[in-house]
């Protein structure tokens, strides 16, 4: 297990268990108790959690602020972000498996979201490109998925390749379904992303697809990030975890998007 992967799994059974000994932790994750000292002190050097005598609780039980707002600010990197809604984007990424078949050709973009997709993806006979390293190297124990990573210039911060390199490789390929997220969703402005590269990106890939599915939790609702991804009749799919306000589900049946909740 990844060491991320791994201080995960400790997020999740905090959250899960509210407090749990360095015993209990260290047996859960199948490591030595060293190891799980090592995590417990990275956790607790983000102000995720709080070590105690023998053991740990989240830091959001001990608090009434929102649990680290450094790693819930625009400027998150792709290790922060996949410390945040865990258990939801779990669901979010095992309802989008009923979208992915047997030889199915998908992309993946680099966000946490689709990391927490191709976590859960059956080792079977698919194509899955991506320019996301995490995605790489998840899907690399795979051994009946084939994998075409997307060069171009490395974006250190989200551990992925961005640019114009990364977008023409992207016109070599015919992808079947495409999954994407994205930082926000609103009604007017379609889909958002705080980053321009990572937005022009998404955009082509969305072009390059047969079929755009968008996993978002309900936190990216009627939030407008920097630059414009697309409009929301350009998507087919939208998997989240809250229903959706009537507007916006108005708008969304109005250009035919299925919103299925996980």
């Amino acid at each position: 297990m990844l060491i991320l992967e791994r201080q995960q799994m400790i997020i999740q059974l905090l959250s899960q268990h509210t407090s749990l000994t360095v015993n209990d932790m260290a047996k859960l994750c199948s490591v030595s108790k060293e190891t799980l000292r090592r995590d417990l002190r990275a956790l607790e050097e983000k102000d995720l959690i709080r070590r105690s005598h023998g053991g740990a609780v989240l830091a959001s039980t001990l608090s009434s602020e929102p649990i680290v707002p450094s790693i819930l600010s625009n400027n998150r990197s792709f290790r922060q972000r996949i410390l945040v809604n865990t258990e939801v984007k779990t669901r979010i990424a095992r309802k989008a498996l009923q979208f992915v078949n047997n030889a199915d050709r998908i992309a993946l973009d680099s966000s946490s979201s689709c990391w927490f997709l191709a976590r859960q993806l059956p080792n079977v006979d698919m194509t899955v490109i991506t320019h996301s390293i995490n995605v790489v190297q998840t899907l690399a124990a795979k051994s009946q998925i084939q994998i075409f990573v997307l060069g171009g210039a490395y974006f250190a911060k989200n551990e992925d390749m961005v640019g114009s390199l990364t977008e023409k490789m992207l016109a070599e390929f015919t992808i079947d379904t495409l999954f994407i997220s994205c930082d926000g969703l609103d009604f007017d402005n379609g889909l958002s992303d705080n980053n321009e590269y990572h937005a022009h990106l998404k955009k082509q890939m969305i072009l390059t697809a047969r079929k755009v599915i968008v996993l978002a939790d309900s936190t990216k609702f009627n939030q407008n990030a920097f630059a414009k991804i697309c409009n929301l009749g350009d998507i087919d799919v939208l998997i989240t975890d809250k229903t959706i306000d009537k507007l916006l589900q108005k708008e969304m049946d109005w250009h035919s998007v299925e919103v299925v909740l996980a």
